[in-house]
C-alpha cells in the first residue's frame, strides 16, 4: 500500500466520522498536504521510511486537524478515540485543530528540523 493511502486510512480511523464522497476527497487532500508538511520537517538524517509506522500516524493525525480547520459544512463533530468533540463555533474548530496539530507534531519530536521548540531572545 501506497504510505498516502496508509496515511488516509489512519486518518479516517482518527476521525470516525462517517465521511460523504466529497469529505473523503477533501481528507484525503489534506492527507497529501500532511504528508508534503511533515516530510519537508524532517531531519536530514531521517527518512520517513526509516520512521514509517510514526510517520503515517502523525501524518493522519495532522491531516484531520488540516481537515477540521477546513470548517467542512458536514464535519459537525468528529471523535478520536475516547475523545469527541462538537463544533461550537470557529474558535472551537481552531483550539481542535491546533490541539491535533500539536499532538502529531509531538509524535515526531525527535525526527523533525524544528522539533516543534526554539529558544528565542528578547531585546530591552
Amino acid at each position: 500500500m501506497e504510505i498516502k493511502q496508509e496515511i488516509f486510512e489512519k486518518a479516517k480511523l482518527v476521525y470516525k466520522e462517517e465521511l460523504s464522497a466529497s469529505g473523503e476527497g477533501a481528507l484525503k487532500e489534506m492527507c497529501a498536504a500532511a504528508y508534503a508538511e511533515l516530510l519537508s520537517r524532517l531531519k536530514d538524517e531521517v527518512s520517513a521510511d526509516a520512521i514509517h509506522e510514526e510517520f503515517v500516524r502523525a501524518a493522519g493525525v495532522l491531516a484531520v486537524a488540516l481537515f477540521i480547520g477546513l470548517e467542512y459544512p458536514s464535519a459537525d463533530s468528529f471523535s478520536a478515540g475516547s475523545v469527541t468533540l462538537k463544533r461550537r463555533g470557529a474558535e472551537a474548530t481552531k483550539n481542535a485543530s491546533q490541539s491535533l496539530r500539536n499532538q502529531a507534531e509531538l509524535m515526531l519530536t525527535g525526527y523533525l528540523k524544528d522539533g516543534g521548540f526554539c529558544f528565542g531572545a528578547v531585546r530591552g
